[in-house]
C-alpha cells in the first residue's frame, strides 16, 4: 500500500520510497533517514511540554511547539528532540526543522547550531496571570510567556516568562511565525504593550499544542514530529 505519512498506518513499519521536498529530503538526510530507509508511524498523544535549557545567554525557555523541532545531539553520539532529553544532559544544538521564525528565535536566545546546551527540565504547564496596560487581564501559559519578549524596569531584556511579579514589562517583539503573533494578539499581546505578571498558578486545563503533527520513529530510537505539510510530501510504503 503506498500513501503519504498523513494516510499511513500506524505502528506499522513503513518504507520511504520518495521525499517530494527537496528540503525536507535534506534535513531528513541529516538526520540519517534516507529513500529505502524504514520509520514508523506512532499513535501515542504526546503531551508536549515547554523546556528550560541553559545556552551562552544563561536559561532560556523553548515553548512547546518550537521545542519538539529543535534537536540536539548528545555526548553519545543520539540526536533527539530537546523535548525527550533528561534533566541535566549536555549536548549540543544539531538541527531544526523550522524556517526563518524559528532560526530567529534560536538566534535571539543564543541557541544557533553546534551551541553547547544544558537541558535543565520540562516545565510544568503553568498559567501567567497577567495585566495588560494596566487595564485588562489574561491567562498566558509559559509558553506564551516565553514567546514574548521585551524588557523589564531595571531595562534588562528577557522573556516575559522570566518577569517578576507586579513589575512593568514592556513587550519589544513576540517571538515565533505570524501564527503565534496573532494568537498572542487575540490576548491582546503585541510590541508596544505594558503587561504585569500578578501571579503564576497551574493551569486550568493542559495547553495542547496548536499545530498538529505526525510522529515517526526511526529503527534506531529517533522521534520526529513532522507537521501536517511535511507529512504529506513523504511517501511510504508498508514494510516486507
Amino acid at each position: 500500500m503506498y500513501s503519504s505519512l498523513l494516510d499511513a498506518p500506524i505502528n506499522t513499519e513503513l518504507v520511504i520510497l520518495e521525499i517530494t521536498e527537496p528540503s525536507l529530503e535534506t534535513w531528513l538526510n541529516r538526520l540519517g533517514l534516507f529513500v529505502g530507509g524504514k520509520l514508523t508511524r506512532q499513535d501515542q498523544e504526546f503531551n508536549y511540554h515547554s523546556v528550560r535549557v541553559r545556552g551562552p545567554k544563561g536559561d532560556v525557555v523553548l515553548p512547546a511547539g518550537l521545542a519538539t523541532k529543535v534537536y540536539a545531539h548528545l555526548n553519545d553520539g543520539n540526536i533527539i528532540p530537546l523535548t525527550e532529553m533528561k534533566k541535566n544532559q549536555d549536548a549540543h544544538i544539531e538541527i531544526h526543522s523550522g524556517g526563518v521564525y524559528l532560526a530567529q528565535s534560536l538566534e535571539r536566545l543564543g541557541l544557533k547550531e553546534d551551541t553547547q546546551i544544558k537541558f535543565l527540565r520540562a516545565l510544568p504547564h503553568m498559567d501567567y496571570i497577567t495585566v495588560i496596560n494596566r487595564k485588562e487581564r489574561t491567562r498566558l501559559s509559559e509558553g506564551e510567556a516565553a514567546k514574548i519578549w521585551g524588557f523589564c524596569e531595571e531595562g534588562q531584556k528577557s522573556q516575559f516568562y522570566f518577569a517578576k511579579p507586579n513589575q512593568a514589562f514592556e513587550v519589544t517583539d513576540i517571538m515565533g511565525g505570524p501564527q503565534g503573533v496573532r494568537h498572542l494578539k487575540t490576548h491582546g499581546v503585541t510590541p508596544g504593550v505594558s503587561l504585569v505578571l500578578e501571579t503564576v498558578e497551574a493551569a486550568q486545563g493542559l495547553h495542547a499544542p496548536r499545530t498538529q503533527s505526525v510522529t515517526v520513529s526511526s529503527p534506531q530510537g529517533l522521534r520526529l514530529y513532522l507537521a501536517h505539510e511535511k507529512a504529506g510530501a513523504v511517501i511510504v510504503r508498508t514494510g516486507g
